[in-house]
């Protein structure tokens, strides 16, 4: 377990109030919560805790070189120029660009391809710490002018601006209502022009208003259109004529292009693996397929390109595959195959699952390598392959051997894998996972010892099941913003959305689910079974994240680590939220604080 403090002296931790009185009645069962106390971020008492909790971190980190190796190694790698491909809008061509560590992007301006760039949009100004980033660019329907939104590394909502020189279109797409604004009037002067409580989202395009409206984090959605250009100029306050499409939350239904009254859309519609259909609304009684489902492969994207064509992205087992087709028919005009290879392993119930295997060339399978397996499972997102700085670096420098298993609960395959991984079917998720560390020891690339797992957001929640269902099976965990507590999730912030996935503790038949695996709710206690031992852990939060609040955290790491042997600690940043919009500079300590953690448990030496 290398050199870490706790090997040799059990650690001291923070001493955390037990109050047994606080307990809920769940239809008929009683759990208790003796840590609730923890959901007050902003009380003194839990203030105190996290401070404690950071002095603790920072004590079991200050040994060795590895954390500093990493941290001037990533400095290092980090220092490059990064740009974001050009696009144009009106007369204009546009670009994101990072000089090197510049904790902000930078938008730029320049007239044409070969012309001379400008600076339009530099968010570093907006703070001096460089928390504050910007994103969501909307363009005006005239291209004169657009909006982007405002928000602050330690939340996740937003407030728009607007820049240039014209239009009057919103995109504020969490507003419960939609009102229609003028550009330098005051906002208690905007008209309303749809109110639905109950499904608050909408989006736009060009002379239309598309209005889509959702119930959850499922992304099944219903949708009407607006044609305002034929509207009169003076609205007079009147609600916009809405004209329904579809007005049930049974498939997905996502705009790509319009000529006029044909629109096209990529959709789940009698195809789980998505297709591409297209519907004149001035005839919407028939709808039309232009690109049918694959029978095996995701339509996962679609974009429209020259006026007529769209490039189509296929997933073919989590592998990404580009066609070039005609717009209005949908002939293949081109197809852009990337060579990636993939590795399957069997879950308990037999499915083949896809896992991704970055490592050195040539090493050998004998169960010497440490290893970082990560997971998310969850929402229908799909983990496909990208470029990871940091990842790259512990790669080279600790020889980790880098995986990433494409469980169920993603979008992987389409909706039958994401759902295959919900509600009543969750523990799919922790079975996939767990085989595939499975797959990884009995195959020879790590050991048990070696082998660390890691995961964000809705990869903590399955980190933290994992390791409580299977804590044998690893030397490290790395659960990044979970969700905990499976009961009362939906209670804060925006955990209600979460439902569709998850269920909800309010309904009986789920709150059996959920407390089945609830990391909270099963966690093994050391005191009652010496063998019950964690491995070590080092779990990571914030003091203002506005989607996993940091009870789930605080509350998780105080049931585990009384009497543990392994290490068990908590770094919770100040300042931050759920991660996105993070500076430079602090991607680069987080990395070199996890990764030392990391080496430090799984024996993984410095290599130049």
């Amino acid at each position: 377990m290398g050199s870490l403090p706790a090997v040799d002296d059990r650690l001291w931790y923070p001493t955390a109030r037990r109050d047994d009185s606080v307990a809920d009645n769940y239809h008929g069962v009683t759990v208790r919560d003796p840590y609730r106390w923890l959901e007050d971020g902003d009380s003194e008492e839990t203030k105190e805790f996290v401070e404690e909790q950071n002095k603790l971190m920072k004590s079991v980190l200050s040994e060795g070189k590895t954390k500093q190796n990493l941290s001037e190694k990533l400095t290092q790698v980090y220092d490059f120029p990064r740009y974001d491909a050009l696009f144009r809008a009106g007369d204009h061509y546009f670009y994101f660009h990072n000089s090197g560590l510049q904790p902000q992007r930078v938008l730029y301006i320049q007239d044409n391809v070969d012309g001379e760039a400008e600076v339009l949009i530099d968010p570093n100004t907006f703070s001096e710490d460089g928390t504050v980033k910007f994103s969501g660019i909307s363009w005006t329907h005239d291209s004169k002018g657009f909006f982007y939104s405002v928000s602050s590394a330690r939340v996740s909502e937003t407030y728009a601006r607007v820049v240039l020189d014209g239009g009057a279109e919103t995109n504020a797409n969490l507003n419960h209502q939609l009102y229609y604004h003028f550009i330098g009037t005051d906002q208690s002067e905007d008209i309303l022009c749809w109110s639905d409580p109950h499904n608050p989202k909408h989006r736009h395009s060009a002379s239309y208003v598309l209005l889509y409206t959702f119930k959850d984090c499922n992304p099944t959605n219903t949708l009407y259109y607006c044609d305002v250009s034929a509207l009169r100029n003076d609205l007079n306050g009147l609600l916009l004529p809405f004209v329904k499409l579809v007005d049930t939350f049974d498939v997905v239904y996502d705009y790509v292009a319009n000529d006029g009254t044909v629109f096209t859309f990529h959709t789940t519609k009698d195809a789980p693996r998505y297709k591409l259909i297209r519907v004149d609304v001035s005839d919407p009684s028939c709808w039309r397929d232009v690109v049918g489902e694959d029978a095996k492969d995701v339509l996962q994207s679609v974009v429209a390109v020259n006026r007529t064509q769209i490039l189509v992205s296929y997933l073919s087992d989590v592998k990404n595959v580009l066609q070039l087709r005609d717009l209005e028919t949908g002939l293949l005009l081109q197809r852009l195959p990337l060579d990636i290879g993939t590795a399957f392993y069997p879950s308990n119930d037999g499915t083949k699952i896809p896992m991704f295997i970055v490592g050195r060339k040539g090493m050998r399978l004998d169960g010497s390598h440490p290893c970082l397996l990560y997971g998310y499972g969850g929402f229908n997102t799909s983990l496909t392959p990208s470029i990871n700085v940091s990842r790259s670096v512990i790669a080279k420098h600790l020889g980790v051997v880098l995986c990433v298993a494409n469980i169920r609960g993603g979008g992987e395959y389409g909706e039958e894998w994401h759902k295959a991984g919900t509600l009543s079917k969750k523990q799919n998720v922790f079975d996939d996972f767990i085989s595939a560390a499975e797959y990884l020891i009995s195959a020879g690339y790590t050991h048990s010892t070696k082998l660390c797992i890691e995961g964000g957001s809705n990869g903590g929640h399955l980190v933290g099941a994992c390791i409580n269902q299977r804590p044998d099976l690893f030397a490290c965990a790395l659960p990044h913003v979970g969700v905990m507590d499976m009961l009362r999730f939906h209670k804060f912030t925006i955990g209600h959305a979460w439902t569709s996935d998850f269920g909800c503790s309010d309904n009986e038949e789920e709150f059996h689910w959920l407390l089945k695996y609830s990391p909270l709710h099963n966690v093994r206690r050391p005191w009652v079974n010496t063998l019950s031992q964690y491995p070590a852990t080092m779990v990571l939060t914030a003091d203002h994240d506005d989607r996993v609040t940091m009870q789930h955290v605080l509350c998780n790491s105080v049931g585990k680590a009384s009497r543990q042997t392994n290490p068990i600690i908590g770094s919770i940043e100040r300042k931050a939220g759920h991660g996105a919009g993070k500076p430079t500079r602090k991607l680069i300590a987080e990395a070199a604080d996890k990764y030392s953690f990391m080496a430090k448990t799984v024996g993984a030496s410095w290599m130049d």
